[in-house]
């Protein structure tokens, strides 16, 4: 059926929550595959677009390109729990498709993973979320385990950034983490349940959703789904990453083409995940760190004049102070 014809009869099988990010072009191209794709489904579905930043005119481009499409225009940029959480909390879709706009859904790929959420032996599937590919067809991994205190150490500290820190990562991950999905270093070549997975493109069961409740708002850019999995889980229900079916994300370009002031958003992610998960004590002993760290880098940026490390540093070191704060 057309996109956003709302049935007579029957429930609503799909709906899509697609937010903007900084490029039309993407957002348009994303809309595109969509319906391309839903052209000879049979399923149900109807597709709702926030735009999330106010004034660039998107919400008017995407209600003339495609008007049957519901439109949500913010006044003020909100974050990705906060922009899904609003269709999620008013859908009456069995299935919830949670998409950023750097995304070229691919033909079959929604049919395939309806279709395996509809299977009965996976009613106790919560989350699904198919076969990341890079522009140019090559895997990106979508796969991990909950995080530690000292891996997040590490991600937030820069040095996973350098070539020889990933290319240890990758050699000592898979001896770490034998079970497909249990890290990102793995071929994705299986459909696995995992712990969490990346938040680009998931298909939600609305049962368990409503069961479990919403992702909880605490960043701008992401990085809540991953305390919202481990709910899942702790529910028995199964966030699963499904092989068979692919979609291409192009990857982060809101935050690539944006003010480096974002990237310190998904500490707080982290944060909230520690602090609803371990002992005070070690939670307290985990800002410290932190704290520790973010101040050595902001006074050694300062000492060698770099100012935009040196303010990226001092707005982590906000973030930590901040989470310090807060009550485990």
């Amino acid at each position: 059926m057309t996109g956003n014809e709302r049935p007579e009869a029957g429930p609503l099988d799909i709906e899509f929550s697609i937010v903007s990010g900084s490029s039309e072009t993407m957002l348009i191209q994303c809309i595109e595959s969509l319906f391309n794709t839903m052209a000879a489904s049979e399923y149900r579905w109807l597709a709702t677009v926030t735009c999330n930043t106010p004034g660039d005119g998107f919400a008017e481009t995407v209600r003339t390109r495609f008007p049957t499409v519901t439109v949500i225009e913010n006044d003020r940029p909100r974050g990705f729990a906060a922009n899904h959480n609003t269709v999620i909390e008013a859908s009456k879709a069995r299935y919830v498709w949670l998409l950023n706009d750097d995304l070229i859904i691919l033909p079959e790929t929604v049919d395939q993973v309806t279709s395996y959420l509809d299977d009965p032996v996976n009613h106790r599937v919560a989350v699904v979320s198919p076969k990341l590919l890079n522009p140019d067809g090559t895997l990106q991994p979508s796969t991990y385990s909950f995080p530690s205190m000292p891996q997040t150490l590490v991600a937030h500290s820069g040095l996973s950034d350098h070539s020889v820190t990933r290319a240890l990562l990758a050699g000592v991950a898979p001896l770490l983490r034998r079970k497909p999905g249990s890290s990102r270093f793995w071929a994705h070549d299986r459909t696995v349940e995992v712990d969490t997975l990346r938040g680009a493109c998931v298909a939600m069961r609305m049962d368990a959703v409503r069961e479990v409740g919403p992702m909880v708002e605490v960043a701008l850019v992401g990085a809540e789904e991953t305390e919202w999995h481990r709910r899942f889980k702790q529910r028995g229900w199964k966030v699963v990453f499904l092989s068979e079916a692919s979609v291409v994300h192009f990857g982060s370009q809101t935050v690539q083409s944006g003010s480096t002031s974002l990237y310190p958003e998904y500490l707080k992610g982290a944060l909230y995940f520690f602090r609803t998960s371990k002992p005070r004590s070690s939670y307290i002993a985990f800002c410290s760190a932190l704290i520790a760290m973010f101040g050595v880098r902001a006074a050694f940026a300062w000492l060698t004049r770099n100012e935009r490390t040196r303010n990226a540093a001092l707005r982590y070191l906000e973030v930590s102070r901040e989470g310090m704060k807060l009550r485990p």
